[in-house]
């Protein structure tokens, strides 16, 4: 991280630290707010080019890589790709919606060397259900939890959480269950819409509930800045504050994006793309080109240049993308915190 630094602000350059991976994009899941699954033919990272890719990312530095997707669990040699990465790149973190998984998955992946799995509870039966488009999703993501626990007590496990105004007291409830078991943490995921996701053929969201008042939201979060449990930042939480008080762009001090410089995404096909969002999933860069070469040449320079005028995430809170711009590089985090508006508070 030092070497990373030290080369962004010398020599105005940098490769990646952290590697997000969308291994495929096949779901088992009918999630509301994502039409992945809707997908009539999808693809699976080709197992031999994310090696290579894992290989250069190592030799440059590489510490955080993390596997999404669609759902990975569904990818048949996932916990050797995962004991692959893991053997490469020091902090390797899984995510899932845990309907997939069985007492063998849950032990292979303790075994993997994998460092943490996120799992995918939206607060209570009734909510999570409603948005993951299935009567059983809640159990089974429950069961999954208590697998993981029981077959992978030395991975870190996290539950992942949508954050909206129509499920804050179930929440709540979530933090009640999961205070009880030793070990597992909290992080929340502001709704939003996110292009990876969505078509056009929707736009908006509708809940059968009312929605909580925007102080309510707010005294919500800074219930979770107080609790140690939340693995979210400070900053981040103090954002979405913002965020849910209807402020359209929450990094006005930001006046570029740096997150290119820092990070890599690969899609389900293995093409990669400092910032897929950014970019449209265009021009990314096919799993046949040499990915060291790449990162080195001035094409990826000149991709890292036209996005820190990129605004395609701003008026949403996506926390793929807005924990990294917030906590990184250093004088993001050091603004963050020296730089809050009464709002922040």
């Amino acid at each position: 991280m030092i070497r990373w630094h030290l080369s962004y602000y010398l020599c105005g350059k940098g490769t990646p630290v952290s590697a997000g991976v969308y291994i495929t994009d096949a779901c088992n899941c009918r999630c509301i707010m994502c039409d992945v699954w809707k997908n009539e033919k999808p693809s699976v990272y080709p197992r031999d080019a994310q090696e290579r890719a894992i290989d250069a990312l190592s030799r440059m530095g590489c510490y955080y890589y993390s596997i999404s997707g669609g759902e990975p669990t569904i990818v048949k040699d996932l916990p050797d790709r995962l004991s692959y990465a893991s053997r490469k790149i020091p902090y390797v973190h899984l995510v899932t919606n845990g309907l997939s998984m069985t007492p063998e998955l849950a032990r292979a992946i303790g075994s993997s060397g994998v460092k943490e799995i996120s799992i995918s509870i939206d607060g209570s039966e009734k909510f999570h259900n409603y948005m993951r488009g299935m009567s059983s999703a809640f159990d089974r993501a429950w069961k999954a939890l208590d697998l993981i626990l029981t077959y992978a007590p030395k991975v870190h496990v996290v539950v992942n959480s949508v954050l909206s105004p129509y499920n804050i007291d179930g929440l709540r409830e979530l933090d009640k269950c999961l205070s009880s078991l030793a070990h597992v943490q909290q992080k929340y995921l502001p709704l939003t819409f996110h292009e990876l996701f969505l078509t056009k053929e929707r736009k908006s969201l509708f809940f059968p509930w009312e929605a909580a008042l925007p102080h309510e939201v707010g005294g919500f979060i800074d219930d979770a800045i107080a609790n140690s449990n939340i693995v979210n930042s400070d900053i981040f939480l103090r954002k979405a504050k913002r965020f849910f008080n209807g402020e359209q762009d929450v990094i006005p001090e930001q006046k570029s994006c740096l997150y290119p410089f820092h990070s890599i995404e690969f899609d389900s096909r293995g093409l990669a793309y400092p910032c897929i969002t950014g970019m449209g999933f265009k021009d990314g860069i096919p799993p046949n080109v040499d990915l060291k070469t790449y990162l080195q040449s001035d094409k990826y320079s000149c991709h890292q240049k036209e996005l820190k005028a990129c605004d395609k995430c701003r008026g949403s809170m996506m926390l793929c993308y807005y924990e990294p711009r917030l906590n990184f590089p250093v004088h993001n985090l050091i603004r963050g915190y020296l730089q809050g508006s009464p709002l922040d508070q």
